[in-house]
């Protein structure tokens, strides 16, 4: 579904991606792993046209949108969820959810009750936080409503960066649990995690970046029993038991 061939990104004259090579296929969850500072955010701002690759091809579903411009880039159905959030912090939980439903190319064919339904269905709390204004959720609440809003604009493929960054492990489990439906209903996804643990809960498929080049290409439970990469590469010293979910 997504293909990226030799992507060089730069800001200014900074050279972050070096020659990125990576594929998500339809219904799957690739991870990107590695320290801060690798290019993984950088990854997910190229592939919606924020800071558009120098050298390179982006290809979604073989068309290449390597300049297209990142309105363009969310029509053709990708949502993304960045670090912040991105949240209308004066707006309330519907409102927020409906700013993204509006730019669908396909809404005038889609009622908005069943988009609604479908998302409350994922995340129960923001059908009980409807009315309220979105600045007032907690951190948790806020990252549900990031990646709801990610999943109506992305109906294609959703891009997520660092989802459980900063969230109390209760909120995190709450998380991976919708997430895990949204894989069984086959959408598409590409993460950027630091926490391994949560991505082996999530992702069928992880490439680790370091200095802006891919280095490494596994399926997450073969990673999980590497403990040379795990090392190497994220600073783990042990292997990870490594879940039955998507394998």
């Amino acid at each position: 579904m997504l293909e990226l061939k030799g992507i060089h990104t730069y800001y200014g004259e900074s050279h972050i991606l070096q020659g990125i090579h990576l594929q998500v296929k339809e219904g799957e969850c690739v991870a990107l792993l590695g320290p801060n500072g690798m290019g993984k955010t950088t990854t997910l701002r190229t592939v919606m046209g924020l800071t558009p690759a120098r050298l390179g091809t982006v290809l979604f579903k073989e068309r290449d949108i390597t300049h297209y411009p990142p309105f363009e880039i969310a029509r053709l159905g990708i949502g993304f969820v960045p670090e912040d959030r991105g949240l209308f912090g004066d707006l309330t939980v519907v409102e927020n959810l409906k700013v993204p439903f509006l730019n669908l190319r396909q809404r005038q064919g889609r009622r908005w009750a069943e988009v609604e339904d479908r998302i409350y269905a994922l995340f129960p709390v923001l059908s009980e936080r409807k009315k309220q204004m979105a600045g007032t959720l907690s951190g948790g609440e806020q990252q549900m409503l990031a990646t709801a809003r990610g999943l109506i604009s992305g109906e294609e493929m959703v891009l997520l960066d660092e989802p459980t960054e900063g969230l109390a492990p209760r909120v995190i489990q709450n998380l991976i649990g919708a997430f895990r439906k949204i894989m069984e209903q086959k959408h598409t996804m590409l993460l950027v995690e630091q926490n391994i643990h949560t991505a082996m809960e999530i992702a069928n498929r992880c490439y680790i970046l370091e200095k802006g080049r891919i280095k490494i290409e596994e399926p997450m439970s073969v990673l999980c029993q590497r403990p040379d990469l795990l090392h190497q590469y994220l600073g783990i010293v042990q292997t990870i038991d490594s879940p039955s979910v998507n394998r």
